[in-house]
């Protein structure tokens, strides 16, 4: 089974997105599919920390990887996320996962029981589950993972 790095990116500056989107690509290689960018308005979690008029997007690496190679990537990805960070605060959020012809998976620092432990600090949130054209979520499955244009984009592009 072929997994395809997957990240998301929620941010406000399209300016500080393109910055990230560049060391992403500098890192993993090529970018095989990149979402449309729609307003996350989902919930006020991240306004304190980052504001409102948030956006996000989807990327779709050529790279192929692991579990285990989340581990790295997480705290990799954490990096980008301090060097555009502005007094101490996130100004992009970024979530690295995979995408297989079965599933779509997150990395993690945050624990929970429905979450599988690869590392220390690292677990992995499986957010959608695939058979064929069905996508199947679940009661822990984020709000914008539910919307129609992203599950068909994300059946668009995953890996036969």
């Amino acid at each position: 089974m072929v997994n395809l790095l997957f990240i998301a990116v929620m941010y406000s500056s399209e300016d500080i997105f393109n910055k990230a989107k560049n060391d992403l690509i500098a890192k993993y290689g090529n970018i095989k599919a990149e979402s449309f960018a729609y307003d996350f308005s989902f919930t006020d979690y991240y306004k304190d920390e980052m504001g409102s008029n948030l956006k996000k997007r989807f990327l779709i690496f050529n790279k192929e990887i692991s579990k285990q190679d989340l581990i790295e990537i997480k705290f990799f990805i954490t990096e980008i996320e301090k060097k555009y960070s502005q007094d101490n605060k996130r100004t992009i959020y970024i979530d690295p996962g995979y995408l297989s012809s079965k599933e779509l998976v997150l990395a993690t620092f945050k624990q929970r029981s429905f979450k599988e432990k690869i590392h220390d600090k690292v677990w992995l949130h499986k957010v959608l589950e695939f058979n064929e054209n069905n996508i199947k979520h679940f009661f822990h499955t984020f709000a914008d993972y539910k919307l129609k244009e992203n599950q068909q984009f994300l059946l668009d592009e995953k890996p036969l």
